[in-house]
């Protein structure tokens, strides 16, 4: 059974969902923060600090997105006084945030941020000449598709055929190509669609694409063997 202080502070953790569209998406990841902590303080909302020395306002992003990538499905977790409704929180954040970031919802955390698994992308190309539907599944059905991939301890070379789960072409005609992209995400396993897609225009050969959008649509996670969306 929790104590009253322990309770207090489970509940006091709201999960936000919000989207990060237009120019949005040249925000790092450590600019959002900074954007979201000003925003707290610029609306004055009750938001609970770490302790120590070096206090800081508790904020953790669940999955950061890669910047040039646009997303209706981000998710963060903020610690806040059980003075304020989920309510009043939005439309003070909305108030205070730039225009291409807009928090959609408010809720309890079901699940921990360490459960995420995949995520899922919408890739829209263009390029000068037609872009072959055949070429683009022969390319993703290739046993090894060999990257390099940048980690803490430096670069490695992986198989980037292990961090994709699903793919689905849903155009490809006059040049434009649209692709529905679930790529492995989280801890365990994680690549970002640009390298994938980097890949593809490399084995393509047909000169550079002439413009590429990425806009991820959602987030899964696992729990006891079943993949969940994230919430």
């Amino acid at each position: 059974m929790l104590h009253r202080s322990e309770e207090a502070f489970v509940l006091s953790k709201r999960r936000f969902k919000f989207s990060k569209l237009g120019m949005g998406k040249y925000i790092s990841h450590l600019d959002l923060l900074r954007t979201f902590t000003r925003a707290i303080h610029r609306a004055g909302l009750p938001v609970r600090y770490s302790q120590g020395f070096n206090p800081h306002q508790l904020i953790t992003f669940s999955l950061p997105l890669p910047i040039g990538v646009t997303s209706e499905t981000e998710f963060v977790d903020i610690d806040f006084e059980d003075t304020v409704s989920d309510d009043e929180i939005i439309t003070a954040l909305n108030r205070n945030l730039p225009p291409d970031i807009k928090i959609l919802s408010a809720s309890v955390p079901e699940c921990k941020a360490n459960d995420i698994c995949a995520a899922e992308y919408i890739v829209k190309i263009t390029a000068a000449g037609d872009i072959s539907a055949e070429k683009i599944t022969e390319f993703f059905e290739k046993e090894n598709i060999p990257a390099v991939k940048k980690t803490k301890k430096g670069e490695k070379e992986v198989n980037l055929r292990d961090f994709i789960q699903k793919h689905e072409i849903t155009a490809a005609k006059s040049g434009k190509t649209a692709i529905n992209l679930t790529l492995s995400a989280g801890g365990a396993a994680n690549i970002k669609p640009e390298i994938v897609i980097s890949k593809l225009e490399e084995f393509l050969n047909d000169g550079e694409f002439e413009s590429v959008d990425i806009h991820r649509t959602q987030i899964f996670y696992t729990k006891d063997g079943e993949i969940k969306n994230f919430c």
